[in-house]
């Protein structure tokens, strides 16, 4: 729902709440939990005490569809989803087009065009770099997915998140309103860096700092949104809509933050702790990357190499591509683009 709005420089600026938005935000938590410290009492409480049938949708759709961050983006395709309760949402989105659909869950990987030949196949046969096995599954039964979907996301709001939201709800409107009456004293630029540590602003743009630095300059949009969540810090999420619109999450912690370091950074952080593992990596990274030809390079033994390869293969950082006789490393490069950006969540956390 629309709580307040005013226009400030060519811009309306409006601040929302979504009770669908909060939702989606909790299965993030769900999906994601060791990023999210001030939430991980939460997640440990109602993980002890879900159906385990449906911690298995959530998981199955939170493992494929990008952490459940795509069921975010239909407010795209939804007008005015934003304005209505979660159920409402959710008949929405039944109500979809399938290619609209599948469009939003697998984040314009595919163009529509491309959907549209996919569902009269019922199968997907392009580049499988695009989207994975699992999510191809999709046009085998787009309205029995769509279904499947809409069925988990009520079962969860029934079950466990509308008894969360009677006591959240009050809680975030009133924050909100508050935040609204700032950001019209002070002025929307002085006001969008406070949102998060991360944000800049400029004399002609938004500077957004996650994994790489996205720049928004101030005349490609003419709305800008603030919404509010409990469940999305440390995360700086953003939308950005091209010429059009950009929407922005406050932050608001309910609960003491966990003394914890999140696993995954733990691990991947562990795995380059070595000198000989980061010399490694930059073999891989020029392309010298069997086994025997980094031995060589490096001047160590292959048992040494394969050793530190399993250690940062097991940690994420790399994959295995076999070359006839040869198995060949690759560097996932999109967890050595994250690492900066998860190290400052945590450090936002």
């Amino acid at each position: 729902m629309k709580l307040y709005e005013y226009n400030e420089s060519n811009w309306q600026v409006e601040f929302i709440y979504s009770p669908y938005f909060e939702m989606l935000c909790s299965l993030h938590v769900i999906a994601k939990p060791e990023h999210h410290l001030s939430r991980l009492n939460w997640y440990r409480e109602i993980r002890e005490r879900m159906d385990p049938e449906l911690y298995e949708e959530i998981m199955y759709f939170g493992s494929n569809y990008y952490e459940w961050l795509t069921a975010m983006d239909f407010k795209k395709v939804i007008y005015g989803v934003n304005d209505l309760d979660v159920i409402a949402s959710l008949d929405c989105i039944a109500e979809m087009d399938n290619v609209d659909f599948i469009f939003a869950m697998l984040r314009g990987n595919l163009s529509r065009e491309e959907i549209g030949r996919c569902i009269n196949k019922a199968s997907y046969k392009g580049d499988s770099t695009k989207i994975s096995e699992v999510q191809a599954r999709i046009f085998n039964n787009p309205e029995g997915f769509k279904r499947r979907f809409i069925a988990c996301l009520k079962k969860y709001y029934y079950l466990y998140f509308e008894r969360e939201l009677r006591f959240i709800e009050p809680l975030l409107v009133r924050k909100l309103k508050k935040e609204a009456a700032l950001c019209e004293d002070i002025g929307i630029k002085e006001y969008v860096p406070k949102i998060h540590t991360r944000i800049e602003v400029t004399n002609k743009a938004f500077l957004f700092h996650k994994y790489t630095l996205f720049t928004v300059p101030f005349d490609s949009i003419n709305k800008i949104y603030i919404a509010i969540s409990s469940f999305i810090d440390p995360h700086m999420l953003i939308d950005v809509d091209d010429g059009q619109s950009i929407q922005l999450t406050i932050r608001v912690n309910l609960e003491k933050t966990a003394e914890e370091v999140p696993l995954d950074l733990f691990i991947t952080m562990k795995a380059l702790g070595d000198e000989t593992r980061l010399k490694i990596l930059r073999c891989i990274y020029k392309k010298i990357n069997s086994t025997q030809a980094i031995a060589k390079d490096l001047g160590i033994t292959e048992a040494g190499v394969s050793k530190h390869l399993k250690l940062m293969y097991e940690a994420g950082i790399l994959r295995k591509k076999r070359d006839g006789n040869y198995i060949h490393y690759i560097i996932e490069r999109e967890i050595i683009d994250r690492i900066p950006m998860d190290i400052y969540q945590y450090l936002d956390s």
